[in-house]
């Protein structure tokens, strides 16, 4: 879609654009030393940031040198870099620093490694390799709390990732183990609290389930006294736990955290005495409240509505602080292992950087290195980071600092990140300016307003408006000045017809819709299905006031993976192209897995498993060679690298030549990994591992995106060769949800189908964003187990009076609003959402979220919803704001939708004949499972011909009049087997007209030339060889092998051209690769001699030799058209196509064998030069062969065009060509190596040269004994 003015960023089209708008200026001129900018969706964030560098260069107030410029990933940081590039002389732009946090921090650190007493070489722990360290430290020492793993099956890798995950969090939120020792109660306290717990648990498992009969039944009034004597009972003993806490000693009544349980237990005295009063005869579901509130079970189907109980919240509370406690000394010793190792993880790597820029004695020869600090994205720093920046600019001989982000759309508070980090620095600057940044360069007003007007629960949020829009008012000029008819003549971006648009500014009856609500409960599909038909009627054309879309332009973007496969699988089933930015399914296809255990071997020896993948699949080793190898001592790597073959005691193998290569390659990739940087080593891992060969084709793209990766990744990354951080990083990119900073893509030729994190910072022109409802973004089946670490930081936070009773959902909230702020955003010009409401009271049968409320203290300030949103009735009320100001843009579309469900999509009409044969119109779903079943047919080799080729002309079948026969046109040889062939060969030579638009090749012509007869079964009809005629070569057929080595010199040839390869090795190289991959290693020699002869090669008149002759093409292919009495094309391949050190055109043929074609013969290159001539525009100076084949004197003849046969010779040919027969027949020496001799058309002496067979007297070639040829000359395409 064209973009309309205003509608992207201004500053991207036009010297003229380049003026800032609104607060912009502002920005540019700031001169406090802290400007802080929060800048909204779709406002220019990072254009502006450019703009004030550039601006700062030009006026002299700083040099590029002094420039520091910091984001978060390494994709941005690239981003940043280019967009540099573009805006500034290059030497201006490579002087600017632009870097992650990490590798900032990894820079400082490593070059003053000495000063801290590392190597400059330490390591970086990655994720992985931090949770290897946490599993030996809990197997190797005796914690006492390690077999009381809360969740999982109690595994040791499930007690191990539950301790990593708080190391993770700890560390995030800058929290050491020191504090966490000072602050939490000893173990000793904890434990006894959790006794209080326990017993209450027993009690409600006990005394308030349904084993008794009171609340069994609950249907008569001594079944409402028994439940409500048995929540006394229950009161009681939370009386007795109180009165234990007050006889206890001093130091464990006046803990803080058992002074909140004490204080939390009174309270929960008040729900049972509310629950006593609620349980109510006439609703039924209230004998689920003592249960539900006491017992915490939540996770009924009558009671799955409640989210969270007065004791779950309490269990989980002081079960996570007693864990925490044990998890703490984990946590120290993980410390101390990283101090002794010497080494860093990415926390402490910024923590440590941060130490040295406080360091009085270095901290000025740091910071004198810039003036300018600008840091992207800084609503997404944590407190690491957040003390980094103020580390490095804080103070009058520090850098200034700009930090611009956007608070509305932090949304990864999960990993530590802080939402007001932009407003912290006010407190943290004397010198501060803030700025709001709020005119929109992407969105239309309507979709503006649409999350202007959201509630977006506890927090505040900016107006955003569109440039150059006068509020309430269409706008029609944008969309008929720029946004124009299509190339293929469809409505332009607001006309609902082509002629609307014609004129660039006539007014269409209606504007186009810009926010279409849909209400998903109202129809009676799935919400996966409703987003396929909308995309299919957007494609189509057929959306209600919504222009026709192409697949570039739509975007689906939902909240989690499993909503993404749920509408990747729908859009499948309609055959709709899409394309899911990572693997929703967290899947990783075999090929790729093996490549990335490769890398993996190659940062971590120990890792077996990962080195049994590489020997099993790339190097083929069998189960008995894997079994004798794990038997020695050791690793296995370590059995492999010690392998000798040649060592006279050492263990049998049955494949010891693949287990030495597989040793060569992982000992040479050794030495490339520590000598190469990141770039480089991949490039040469693929050339050296050729794991190409073993890959599909889907998995070689993956490959290609591995490279892709590489290169974002290297620029500036904390890894500059291969580390277990590279690998992990890749893996979690291939994966998808593994880095949740990983931006999506945009397809040009699918529909884009993401969550919201992989959609932040990109835009589309049509955006669908469906599963709007509380039960599908924030509903939690137990929200205080979810929200445990919480509990924990509020314990940890003095300003938290009573972690039990505080309500700690308010900013998770805010942040599951802020990303829905982030999926609205993303549309440029139509925004489609799918909601419904949930019902957080239920069916009459389940126990009503309102019911449980009630029963809660006045004390407790959390609800028994958790995270309760009420997200489609706020959007909703929004939409309705929204639709009053702009009734013709803003439509509920709910009814449109429904209908197209019972609406055919229309019909094909499949013609089965032509002529007399009847007409079948098929429904469109008909007609495409109809064309994916033959299709299938087709792949797997058993498509009858009788059934898809077509009929022509009465056949003449042993005298059976008016039989109809079938040609087979354009089939494979593999599809038609003995088994699937229903008709006679005779019927062959009796078909009429064959309506087939033929495309001619210079090797049709030269079999033509043979015999007519095998050009018609070859070229035209693609019949099928004799049986065993594929299997069976003499040395004679194939001339030695010289077609088959000719076929492997040119895809080298072409490979080279490629590749850029220039020198004999790399030909050589790539020769020995492909014959390998064919398993055709018995032609090695021929075929390098062949390269060889080639590098040798060169004209007389010429001292250069042709390899040195610039090479302009290889394998270059053409047709020509509309040639004067012939109906097909001439198609073809010029083998390659070179200036001659004179700088004249030349087209060179390749030749393999070892017979010379004189001038006059050769119409072959009369084709070439005719075709070169219209491809280069540029007349052809010389042809000729270059003969890599055994032949005497030159091996490159060279020959003027006019020495060519003339056109007419070449005319002649094709006019023959032009009219196939299968009746003429050339009988000759040819014929001892066709393989279609079993048809009997060939001399006598030929038809039994393999012995076996009888002449077939009536030459239908259904002689009785023959058993095929045993060898045949092979067609292959070398020539053309």
């Amino acid at each position: 879609m064209g973009d309309a003015p205003g509608n992207r960023d201004p500053f991207e089209r036009s010297d003229a654009d380049l003026e800032p708008k609104g607060n912009q200026q502002a920005v540019i001129d700031g001169r406090a030393a802290c400007i802080s900018v929060d800048a909204g969706a779709g406002t220019g964030k990072t254009t502006t940031m450019l703009m004030r560098i550039e601006r700062a260069i030009e006026r002299g107030d700083v040099d590029p040198d002094d420039v520091l410029v910091l984001t978060f990933a390494n994709e941005a940081a690239g981003s940043i870099r280019e967009a540099v590039a573009e805006r500034l002389d290059p030497e201006a732009a490579a002087a600017i620093d632009v870097y992650t946090y990490h590798s900032f921090c990894y820079r400082l650190v490593r070059e003053y490694a000495y000063y801290l007493g590392y190597s400059p070489e330490f390591d970086v722990v990655t994720e992985r390799k931090r949770r290897r360290i946490v599993g030996r430290l809990l197997t190797e020492n005796e914690y006492d709390f390690a077999a009381a793993s809360p969740r999982g099956d109690g595994s040791p890798a499930d007690l191990t990732a539950e301790v990593d995950r708080f190391v993770q969090a700890m560390s995030q939120e800058d929290i050491t183990p020191e504090q966490l020792q000072a602050q939490l109660p000893a173990v000793r306290t904890l434990e006894l609290c959790n006794e209080f717990v326990l017993w209450l648990e027993r009690t409600a498992g006990e005394e308030l389930s349904f084993d008794t009969e009171a609340l069994r039944y609950f249907n008569r009034d001594e079944h409402l006294e028994g439940a409500r004597e048995a929540l006394v009972d229950y009161g009681k003993l939370i009386s007795y736990c109180r009165e234990k806490i007050a006889e206890a000693p001093a130091a464990f009544r006046e803990d803080d955290v058992v002074r909140d349980v004490d204080r939390y237990l009174r309270v929960l005295q008040q729900c049972v005495t509310n629950t006593i009063d609620a349980l109510d005869l006439d609703d039924p579901t209230t004998k689920q409240l003592p249960r539900a509130l006491f017992g915490n079970e939540i996770w009924r189907t009558a009671t799955e509505r409640i989210e969270q109980s007065p004791f779950g919240r309490l269990k989980h509370y002081v079960e996570f602080l007693r864990l925490a406690r044990h998890y703490t000394a984990v946590y120290a010793d993980y410390h101390e292992y990283l101090e002794a190792e010497r080494t860093l993880d990415f926390d402490e790597l910024v923590r440590t950087a941060t130490e040295l820029l406080d360091d009085e004695e270095i901290a000025a020869e740091i910071t004198d290195q810039w003036t300018q600090v600008y840091c992207d994205e800084f609503q997404d720093t944590d407190e690491t980071q957040f003390a980094l920046i103020t580390e490095l600019t804080e103070g009058p001989d520090r850098p200034d600092l700009l930090a611009i982000g956007d608070k509305d759309q932090a949304i990864y508070g999960w990993r530590g990140t802080d939402r007001e980090g932009l407003d912290r620095l006010a407190d943290a600057y004397d010198d501060h300016e803030a700025i709001e940044l709020e005119l929109n360069f992407r969105s239309r007003q309507e979709i503006l307003d649409l999350t202007n007007h959201c509630g977006y629960g506890p927090q505040s949020s900016k107006t955003l408006r569109e440039v150059g829009r006068t509020p309430g008012e269409y706008e029609y000029g944008r969309e008929y000045g720029d946004e124009t008819e299509r190339e293929d003549g469809e409505a332009s971006e607001d006309g609902k017809d082509s002629e609307d648009s014609a004129g660039g500014g006539t007014k269409p009856s209606n504007p186009p819709d810009r926010v279409v609500k849909v209400e998903s409960e109202e129809l009676g599909w799935s919400t996966a299905e409703q987003v396929a038909t909308t995309v299919s009627r957007l494609l189509n054309g057929e959306s209600e006031n919504v222009p026709r879309r192409s697949l570039e332009d739509i975007a689906v973007i939902v909240r989690t993976n499993r909503h993404a496969q749920a509408v990747a699988d729908e859009l499948r089933d309609r055959q709709l192209p899409y394309e899911i930015s990572g693997s929703p399914r967290g899947e990783i296809s075999p090929g790729i897995r093996t490549v990335l255990s490769y890398l993996r071997v190659l940062v971590d020896s120990t890792a077996d498993a990962h080195l049994r993948r590489v020997l099993l699949y790339r190097y083929r080793l069998d189960e008995a060679d894997l079994a004798t190898l794990q038997q020695q001592s050791g690793s296995l790597y370590d059995a492999v690298m010690s392998f000798e073959p040649d060592a006279d005691k050492r263990p049998v193998f049955e494949n010891p030549d693949r287990l030495e290569r597989a040793r060569d390659h992982l000992a040479e990739l050794e030495t490339l990994r520590d000598v190469y940087p990141l770039s480089g080593f991949v490039r040469r891992f693929r050339e050296l591992t050729r794991l190409e060969w073993f890959l599909t084709s889907e998995e070689r793209d993956e490959l290609d995106r591995l490279e892709r990766f590489v290169e974002a990744y290297n620029t500036d990354s904390v890894i500059q060769t291969l580390t277990p951080a590279f690998v992990d990083a890749l893996e979690g990119t291939l994966q998808g949800g593994g880095n949740e900073r990983t931006r999506g893509t945009q397809s040009t030729d699918s529909i884009d189908v993401m969550t919201v994190h992989q959609a932040k910072g990109l835009e589309f022109d049509t955006v669908l964003v469906p599963y709007l409802s509380d039960e599908e973004w924030c509903v939690e089946s137990d929200y205080a187990r979810r929200a445990r670490y919480r509990l924990l930081a509020a314990a940890l936070d003095h300003e938290t009076e009573s972690p039990l009773l505080a309500d700690l959902a308010a900013e998770t909230v805010g942040e599951e609003w802020r990303v829905l702020h982030v999926a609205l955003t993303r549309a440029e010009n139509h925004l489609f959402v799918f909601g419904s409401e949930y019902d957080y009271d239920g069916e009459e049968s389940e126990l009503a979220a309102s019911t449980a409320a009630a029963c809660l203290a006045d004390d407790i300030e959390w609800s028994v919803t958790g995270q309760r949103m009420d997200l489609w009735s706020s959007l909703r009320e929004s939409f309705d704001r929204v639709q009053e100001t702009y009734p013709e843009t803003v439509v509920d579309r709910t009814d449109e939708i429904a209908l197209s469900a019972g609406v055919s999509p229309g019909t094909i009409t499949y013609y089965a004949d032509y002529g007399d044969r009847p007409v079948e119109p098929l429904e469109t779903r008909e007609a495409i499972e109809t064309v994916h079943r033959l299709g299938r047919l087709l792949r797997n080799g058993t498509l009858l011909p009788a059934a898809d080729a077509a009929s022509y002309g009465v056949l003449d079948d042993g005298g059976s009049a008016g039989a109809t026969g079938r040609v087979p046109s354009g089939r494979r040889p593999a599809a038609l087997t003995t088994d699937t062939v229903r008709f006679p060969v005779e019927t062959l030579s009796n078909a009429t007209e064959l309506p087939v638009a033929m495309r001619h090749s210079y090797t049709a012509m030269e079999t033509h030339d043979t015999c007519p007869r095998k050009h018609y079964l070859d070229h035209v009809v693609s019949a099928i060889d004799d049986p065993g005629g594929g299997q069976f070569r003499t040395v004679e057929s194939l001339s030695s092998g010289s077609r088959l080595v000719g076929t492997v010199f040119h895809d080298v040839a072409e490979e080279a051209f490629y590749r850029e390869y220039r020198t004999r090795e790399e030909w050589r190289e790539a020769a020995v690769r492909q014959l390998t991959a064919r398993n055709l290693l018995e032609h090695r020699g021929a075929v390098l001699a062949c390269i060889d002869r080639y590098f040798e090669a060169a004209a007389p008149v010429f001292d250069e030799p042709v390899a040195d002759w610039e090479l302009l093409a290889a394998e270059l292919p053409f047709a020509l058209e509309d040639i004067a009495d012939v109906d097909g094309d001439v198609v073809g391949y010029v083998d390659s196509v070179r200036r001659t050190p004179d700088g004249d055109l030349a087209v060179l043929d390749y030749k393999a064998t070892a017979e010379r074609i004189a001038a006059d013969e050769a119409t072959q290159l009369a084709l070439y030069a005719r075709a070169c001539e219209q491809r280069f525009e540029e007349p052809v100076s010389a042809v000729g062969y270059v003969y890599v084949g055994d032949v005497e004197g030159s091996r490159v003849d060279l020959m003027a065009p006019d020495d060519l046969p003339p056109w007419s010779a070449v005319l002649e040919t094709l006019e023959a060509v032009d009219q196939p027969s299968f009746d003429e027949t050339t009988p000759g020496d040819h014929c001892r190596y066709c393989p279609h001799r079993s048809l009997g058309c060939g001399p006598e002496e030929y038809e039994d040269v393999d012995g076996g067979g009888k002449r077939d007297g009536d030459g239908d070639g259904n002689g009785n004994g023959n058993e095929g040829p045993k060898a045949y000359a092979s067609d292959t395409v070398v020539d053309d």
